[in-house]
């Protein structure tokens, strides 16, 4: 059955190629990845902190100074000493003498009230550079200090960090700056976190691109080291944790949803109209909040992951009056925040939910002071501005090629609205990749800048961009990650200049431009043929015919043969990946049914893909083991999820491979 499903899409694919291209006609003739064109520091009197690899200057820290400010002054120690061979002493200021030159880190009183009014200035993770009488003075509030340390170190030094293994460090005995320096930070994202394992499995990297948050029951939480941050205790779908199945659901079915066509009660949802349920999920959240560490800020009372809402007659009621599901939910979510807020009266806690599936409209009534709405746009196209493009997954063929307003934006406004009205907090959770297929191409560096400049003009102040997680990823996962991270401390950043930076570093400075000539051309395609999905199959998103795949082959040959030996050309390898992956879902070119060789070619992709590190093509399923020749005849989509061809699968041989051991036998 598999095989023939394989042959039948095969030719569905062929009349494809044919069609697609009478519809589709380029517009758009470049990319605008967005932000303010760069241009570099004009100094016009420099400051010596290093000649010859000597210094005068000393860091200074108060006495008991946060550990969030002695990793600033660690960083500060680790780069400079890299640049310039020499490292400067860390002392407390009760130790500095008087004459010392000095780099002043945190609220010492050395600036003798110079930095009251700059000081003021600042919001909470703000801060100030600034050059007084020859020394440097880096103050911030909370975290601020530790940030403003990362962004000497990038903006005054001229080193960059872009991946946890990749750094790059200027060599430089004569080191100076600028003798003017006098630059105030603020972030207009009090809540910034990006899930992409670059970053989420990287708590110092994640710190120094200035995340402030990790989600509990997912990863550890941020230290002290780091300031702490905006840590959850508990992420998101945890009415299934506040309320369990298999404790409730046989004494007591009424505590979960009604399907009204079934005329059953389904562990789908849980019934927010039964007094008990409001009882329990307090009860528990109270509970799980007084049993998490201090640091734990918000906790999670949000449905769970599906579109299947209750339809009781309880219910139902309560939509009525509130303006649907959303609004009960909301109703629900105030009783719980207003509990919450009683039992701790002490202690900032929020209570959060997602606006997502069916509770995604805005309702009728305000979420309460201490609730945070996180705005989920699961459904929204991916690779256009998202207040501009209203395509949806799911849409007819026809509707795809109509011009159809946003959405997402008419939800977005109106919880902004709401919002406003009571102090609670805006959030959005934006997706960045295609959970299905996390290699099929996914262009869509172009939307960030945008997009996060829309969200702050309306109100929102938090922002979670979901990637691949827990798996190294073929499909420029590093740069992505990088460029998400700068773009929300400061949005208007050259995203052009960000890029072409880290793709010298991570390329080689032979081959990045080829790989930015491969990025450029799919982005371009992309924009104007295609809309793309967070999870959506390969053959849904963007189309390139046989004549692009041959262009785009030929430039990742030249991108090989420019890069240097060893990591650079495994980058340019690994990102390759999404190319094949395409070709192979797509059955083109090497991989078309038509090639005899095509099995040993799909086994070659598979190997690859293994031994350049990729641990997962597709969210919540890991490589699985090739047990039967079967596999070689399907593609990578199947391969990723064997048990969707279950009428073809030996259940019991599905099992997750042992990577490492074959990356050890094949290395």
């Amino acid at each position: 059955m598999a095989m023939f499903q394989t042959l039948f899409l095969g030719f569905v694919l062929m009349i494809q190629s044919w069609i697609i291209p009478m519809f589709h006609a380029q517009t758009t003739v470049s990319v605008d990845y967005g932000g303010i064109p760069y241009q570099p520091q004009a100094i016009a009197e420099w400051l010596p902190l290093f000649e010859d690899g000597e210094s005068d200057y000393i860091i200074v820290i108060a006495d008991g100074a946060e550990k969030s400010i002695q990793t600033g002054a660690r960083w500060l120690v680790e780069f400079i000493e890299e640049m310039t061979g020499a490292a400067l002493d860390v002392v407390s200021l009760s130790a500095l003498n008087a004459g010392d030159k000095f780099i002043a880190l945190g609220n010492t009183g050395l600036d003798s009230g110079a930095l009251d009014g700059d000081i003021a200035q600042l919001q909470n993770e703000g801060f100030v550079k600034r050059v007084i009488d020859d020394n440097v003075f880096i103050c911030g509030i909370g975290r601020g200090t530790m940030y403003g340390c990362a962004s000497f170190i990038e903006e005054q030094l001229g080193c960059r960090w872009f991946t946890p293994e990749l750094k790059v460090i200027p060599k430089n005995p004569d080191l100076a700056i600028d003798r003017n320096l006098y630059s105030i930070q603020n972030t207009q994202l009090e809540y910034r976190d990006t899930y992409w394992a670059v970053m989420s499995e990287y708590p110092e990297f994640k710190a120094f691109h200035k995340m402030n948050s990790c989600f509990g029951y997912y990863n550890p939480y941020l230290g002290e080291e780091y300031g702490y941050g905006i840590n959850f205790i508990d992420f998101c779908h945890s009415m299934e944790r506040l309320l369990t199945y298999h404790e409730y659901f046989t004494s007591h079915p009424e505590y979960f949803s009604y399907n009204r066509e079934t005329k059953t009660r389904t562990n789908d949802q849980r019934c927010l109209s039964n007094p008990d349920v409001l009882r329990i999920v307090t009860e528990n959240t109270i509970a799980r909040i007084a049993a998490a560490p201090a640091e734990g800020t918000i906790m999670s009372v949000s449905p769970n992951d599906n579109s299947r809402v209750c339809q009781c007659d309880g219910c139902l009621a309560v939509d009525a009056i509130y303006g649907g599901p959303s609004g009960t939910n909301i109703w629900f979510l105030n009783q719980v925040a207003e509990a919450v807020e009683e039992a701790f009266p002490e202690r900032e806690v929020y209570i959060d939910t997602i606006a997502y599936w069916f509770t995604q409209p805005p309702p009728e009534i305000s979420p309460r002071h201490n609730v945070i709405v996180r705005l989920c746009a699961n459904d929204s196209c991916c690779i256009h501005p998202i207040d501009k493009c209203g395509h949806a997954k799911g849409e007819s063929f026809f509707d795809f090629f109509k011009d159809k307003p946003s959405v997402f934006a008419d939800y977005a406004e109106g919880w902004s609205k709401l919002c406003k009205q009571t102090g609670a907090r805006l959030y959005i959770w934006e997706y960045t990749t295609n959970f299905k297929a996390y290699l099929t191409p996914f262009p869509n560096l172009h939307v960030f800048s945008n997009n996060i400049q829309y969200y702050i003009q309306n109100n929102v102040r938090g922002l979670f961009e979901q990637g691949d997680g827990d798996s190294t990823n073929g499909e420029f996962a590093e740069l992505r990650a990088y460029i998400i991270a700068k773009l929300m401390w400061t949005p208007t950043l050259d995203v052009d200049h960000m890029m072409r930076e880290f793709m010298d570093a991570y390329y080689g400075a032979g081959a990045a431009p080829y790989v930015r000539e491969y990025l450029d051309a799919i982005t371009l395609k992309a924009i104007n043929t295609a809309h793309i999905y967070m999870s959506g199959r390969p053959e849904d998103g963007v189309y390139f015919s046989s004549s692009d795949l041959r262009k785009y082959d030929a430039i990742w040959d030249k991108a090989e043969k420019n890069a240097v030996q060893g990591e650079q050309l495994d980058n340019v390898r690994r990102s390759r990946l999404s190319l094949r992956h395409y070709k192979a879902n797509m059955m083109k070119c090497e991989f078309s049914l038509l090639n005899p060789k095509r099995l040993s070619v799909n086994k070659e992709l598979f190997h690859d893909t293994v031994m350049l590190g990729v641990n997962r093509m597709k969210e919540g399923d890991p490589i699985y083991e090739p047990y039967n020749t079967y596999m070689w005849w399907l593609r990578p989509i199947e391969w990723a999820a064997p048990l969707s061809w279950a009428d073809f699968a030996d259940k019991a041989k599905v099992v997750p491979m042992d990577l490492e051991a074959y990356r050890a036998e094949h290395r």
